[in-house]
């Protein structure tokens, strides 16, 4: 079985890039959201049976909003708020999980949907840029050539060491140039639509990447333009998805 420390120790090679400005909301140089727009690291977590589980999904959100890491305590040094990221992230999912839907449409409707059909055991939550701006994307910041860099470094670590069966991509329409970096499409192959069911490629599209992850992409649940259709688009792929 992997040892979580591995993926810690991909997480502090891949942070060691950024000073401590990014992390240390005291700094006198924070980039954090109090003065320069930024949100604290978000790290995803290893579920408990993670190796062990039937279906093993990866949802890969676009980014988070408010991210408090740090919170009251001092930053101390990278190991120790990676740590406190991570754990975060763990107690933040669980919960979200363990709630009852909003009857709105909310990105974590649709965990919670995929984790009904599919399970939880192995369910992960990522993200596509490992900070938000303003509570928003950062791709309008000026640190996000920095924010990109690191940010596909550690996605790629997560999909190296998880190796998911089923990859969820589900990051919205303004970020499709970054995702497409992360996922290039000559290495997207034996793709599949869904025009028969009355769905188009833009709201759902199925696919194989380099050889090893079965794909799925979709509009970020959230979305407001064409609310209806990517409505269907879900039902679609939880259908597609394996039961627990």
């Amino acid at each position: 079985m992997k040892n979580a420390n591995t993926l810690k120790n991909e997480y502090l090679d891949i942070l060691s890039n950024l000073d401590e400005s990014y992390f240390d909301k005291n700094h006198p140089e924070t980039k954090y959201h109090e003065k320069a727009g930024l949100s604290g690291l978000f790290l995803p977590s290893q579920p408990d049976q993670y190796f062990e589980a039937k279906n093993k999904i990866m949802i890969i959100g676009a980014e988070t909003r408010g991210w408090d890491v740090q919170g009251e305590s001092h930053y101390s040094n990278l190991t120790d708020y990676i740590d406190r990221s991570i754990t975060k992230q763990k107690n933040f999912f669980e919960k979200q999980l363990s709630l009852k839907n909003t009857g709105k449409i909310t990105f974590h409707d649709f965990t919670r949907a995929v984790s009904e059909r599919s399970g939880s055991d192995g369910l992960l939550y990522c993200n596509l840029f490992a900070f938000s701006w303003r509570q928003k994307s950062p791709i309008k910041t000026k640190y996000f050539k920095e924010i990109h860099e690191v940010s596909k470094s550690l996605l790629q670590a997560q999909l190296d060491y998880f190796q998911p069966n089923f990859i969820i991509l589900a990051n919205g329409l303004s970020s499709v140039k970054y995702r497409r970096e992360m996922f290039p499409l000559d290495k997207c192959k034996d793709s599949t639509t869904f025009e028969s069911n009355g769905i188009t490629k833009n709201q759902l599209w199925q696919f194989n990447f380099n050889d090893k992850y079965q794909c799925f992409r979709i509009q970020h649940p959230s979305t407001i333009r064409g609310r209806k259709e990517a409505k269907i688009a879900r039902n679609k792929l939880l259908e597609l998805l394996p039961s627990k």
